[in-house]
């Protein structure tokens, strides 16, 4: 493992003691550009323009921030994923009341999809204003011009502008600092990042501290306009910076390791251990994808007795930890969608893995950091030194990197379409699923399997709230055999299929009537080649996907019911039926004998395990079928909770596999909590027996295993041959969290004790210490055996 260097102890000392317990600033609170002296002639603008002019009020009043050791500068706004975003607005009023009719507003921007941070790189801002010049020559030269498209063009090259000017404003505070220090060591640092301010964004960057700092103005910016994007495959960035840098002499390694250290740290300083100290900013616009409404609805919504759902409500001391406000409470808090990804294959299929990609993750694990969240990409030619270095990391605990399957997951992109070199270059979204990097525009929809099985069983009425949501697919009571139950399964889940594919076609591009883009498109494969905003139909692939949802608590209910009530007629249909409504009151017996008299999915046995290849089988046909009625977007499926599993069963009843009411699902693809009695490779052959090809977006088997078990260079080898293994018998995505009950039970007792202790959340990774006490209780569940 990596010895940090003195600097990057200095750098993590200030982020685990200062800045962790900082809540942070937000910035452009109740700002209308609009409203401000000078700006009247925006409001002739069109709205992508308008927002472009806000984009450039960001880079203009964001303050230029420079701090003591820091070698990569600047720090976006403070908006994050569970506390929402803020913005300066750009649009009038009947403009915002046009648009919260589709339950959208500025904070609708979709993020989850990386821009093409490499063109910033390697061509800098000229060189993609020069594509965006060209593609507006082209179109003020034509006999009749694309209005949208000329618009967008605007927009973009003001935005591009904008970016610079950020980066400038950093270079004059550079010099500012190099005047006043007297540490001669730290000046020359200081106009070193002067003259690296100067040069990147706008042009090329020439060496490895000028691409990482590009890199980080072009994120910082484009978060700070409200996208949460990941990274990239950052190591395939870096590192042509990098070799030159140490081949030509003009780095050491440990120089090279300061820098890459100082980027990653960036990555961490919003960070807020405390979260009780967050603001709320969060607004029914985000990540809206908009919702066509009628006239009544739209109305009931504008008038506030609608009722938006908020992701994330203030802590209540007041009220019992399970409160709506306190259960889920900072959950996605400190999350940005902030992934990268490392290793895998170059565009011709040779071995992409170079030193940058060790050195990433060696840095996070060394420095104890939470973002970037790492993934890495593993193939059959994977060196066995970076295996090795995969298995010495997750020994300990965090979650990461997330495993990825090259050998499994490109054939999937190629069956759809996409050409194989670009398939080659997948990385990660926000979360897990999988997308081509600077060319998607990605979303995704639930499919509440579970829900589904509660409306064949209480035709279509939910025992959360007893309102009629699914179909009524006939009296439970009358199915003769579970082939009939199992028919009105499938077609209560086709329709919720049906729904989402629909909606999807139907909401796709509102939000450019509120929340455009435009330097986010500039650099994003085909938007300027099209003329469109991210936002429309500007990246060369859209990608939307369908994901089944509490998947293992599905198919183990299947199950129970197959055996329990057809096979064994052990109960019958109206004692079950009578517990669920009742929540297992007074059948505690019957409780028991479902959970632990049937088998249960996730232990290599086919009894259930081929309920879960038939219910994938039939899910992923119906998904399919939206991809020959039309051309628009690329319906793809996956499996996944991502870290809401909990809140995801807070309003599902009880169910046949013995949850009770309210209780977590199983996250992702993984087994029930505490059902997957043989251990690892068993739940490995359990979730790669169906055929996943079409399931490359995102299948993770979520492993959570005990560190006693890893301890010394024996645990690495065993860590390492079990991510071949789940390559080797054909699995996706593998995330492993490995500790033990005993610190995690300290750790709420004593949190002062355990400040870096990371666990894998489904979606992303959290510091247990900063979880929300109901949710620390689950993760405890999970290690709990």
């Amino acid at each position: 493992m990596l010895q940090l260097t003195p600097r990057l102890e200095k750098l993590k000392d200030r982020l685990f003691n200062v800045e962790y317990h900082d809540p942070g600033v937000w910035h452009f609170q109740n700002v209308n550009i609009l409203d401000i002296t000078g700006n009247e002639f925006m409001k002739d603008e069109p709205l992508v323009v308008r927002k472009a002019y806000a984009q450039q009020h960001i880079c203009r009043y964001l303050p230029a921030q420079i701090k003591p050791d820091e070698l990569i500068v600047g720090r976006p706004n403070q908006n994050s994923v569970g506390w929402g975003s803020v913005l300066p607005k750009y649009y009038t009023k009947d403009e915002g009341e046009l648009a919260a009719r589709y339950e959208l507003d500025e904070c609708s921007l979709w993020g989850h999809h990386p821009p093409a941070f490499d063109k910033i790189l390697t061509q800098g801002v000229t060189g993609v204003k020069e594509e965006v010049e060209a593609a507006l020559r082209a179109q003020l030269d034509s006999a009749e011009p694309d209005e949208m498209a000329v618009n967008e063009y605007r927009a973009m090259l003001i935005s591009l502008d904008a970016l610079v000017e950020f980066s400038h404003r950093h270079a004059a505070e550079a010099l500012k600092q190099a005047q006043s220090t007297q540490d001669e060591a730290r000046r020359n640092e200081l106009l070193e990042i002067y003259r690296t301010c100067q040069q990147v964004p706008e042009l090329p960057a020439q060496n490895l501290q000028q691409a990482l700092q590009a890199y980080w103005f072009t994120y910082a910016i484009v978060n700070s306009g409200g996208e949460f994007i990941p990274l990239g495959r950052a190591d395939q960035y870096i590192y042509p910076f990098y070799q030159k840098d140490i081949e030509s002499g003009v780095l050491t390694r440990e120089q090279a390791v300061d820098l890459l250290g100082s980027f990653l740290v960036k990555c961490n300083e919003r960070i807020i251990i405390d979260t009780k100290k967050a603001e709320n900013h969060f607004s029914f616009g985000l990540f809206s994808q908009g919702v066509v409404l009628n006239e009544e609805e739209a109305q009931s919504r504008i008038n506030g007795t609608g009722g938006f759902a908020q992701r994330a409500l203030m802590w209540q001391d007041d009220e019992d930890i399970n409160s709506e406000a306190n259960f889920n409470y900072g959950q996605s808090g400190n999350d940005w969608l902030m992934n990268c990804m490392v290793g895998g294959v170059h565009p011709d299929g040779t071995d992409a893995t170079n030193d940058v990609s060790y050195l990433l993750i060696d840095i996070m694990h060394s420095m104890q950091l939470l973002f970037p969240t790492m993934g890495a990409r593993v193939h059959n030619n994977t060196p066995q030194s970076f295996l090795e270095l995969l298995g010495a990391v997750l020994r300990y605990g965090q979650g990461e990197p997330m495993i990825y399957n090259d050998e499994t997951i490109i054939p999937g992109f190629v069956e759809q379409g996409v050409p194989l070199e670009e398939a080659r270059e997948y990385c990660n979204d926000g979360c897990w699923e999988t997308l081509i990097a600077g060319k998607s525009h990605f979303s995704y929809a639930h499919v509440m399997n579970l829900r589904c099985l509660e409306h064949v069983l209480f035709r279509g009425v939910s025992l959360n709230n007893g309102e009629q949501e699914g179909l009524d697919t006939g009296d439970p009571l009358a199915f003769e055999s579970f082939e009939e139950l199992y028919a009105a399964y499938v077609k209560q889940m086709d329709d919720r299929i049906d729904f989402q594919c629909e909606r999807r076609l139907e909401n796709f591009g509102l939000s450019y009537m509120i929340a455009p883009d435009p330097l986010f498109s500039s650099i994003t494969h085909d938007c300027v080649k099209k003329g469109r905003d991210i936002s429309q139909d500007g990246a060369r692939y859209i990608f939307h996907l369908i994901l089944a949802t509490g998947l293992a608590d599905t198919v183990d209910a299947l199950a129970a019911i197959k055996k329990m009530v057809f096979e064994d007629k052990k109960v019958t249909m109206a004692e079950l039926l009578d517990a669920l409504k009742n929540n297992w009151k007074g059948a505690e017996k019957l409780r028991a004998m479902l959970m632990n008299a049937v088998p249960k999915f996730g232990n290599d046995n086919d009894y259930v395990d081929e309920i879960a290849v038939r219910l994938l089988h039939d899910f992923e046909t119906r998904v399919v079928s939206w991809r020959e009625k039309q051309d628009r977007l690329m319906f793809s499926c996956g499996i996944g909770t991502f870290e809401n599993y909990a809140v995801l069963g807070r309003d599902i009843g009880a169910s046949a596999n013995g949850r009770c009411f309210g209780d977590a699902l199983a996250p992702n693809y993984s087994p029930v909590a505490g059902q997957d009695v043989e251990g690892p490779t068993a739940a490995i052959k359990s979730i790669t027996k169906p055929d996943l090809l079409r399931f490359y977006c995102g299948t993770p088997l979520d492993i959570a295993v005990n560190s006693n078990e890893f301890v010394g260079e024996a645990g690495i080898a065993r860590m390492s041959d079990l991510i071949r293994s789940f390559c080797d018998l054909g699995g996706q995505i593998l995330t492993i969290t490995s500790t033990n009950v005993e610190d995690l039970k300290d750790a709420k007792i004593h949190p002062e004790n355990h400040k870096s202790l990371r666990v894998r959340m489904g979606g992303l990774s959290a510091y247990f210490i900063a979880m929300a006490p109901a949710q620390q209780d689950n993760i405890i569940k999970r290690f709990s055996r």
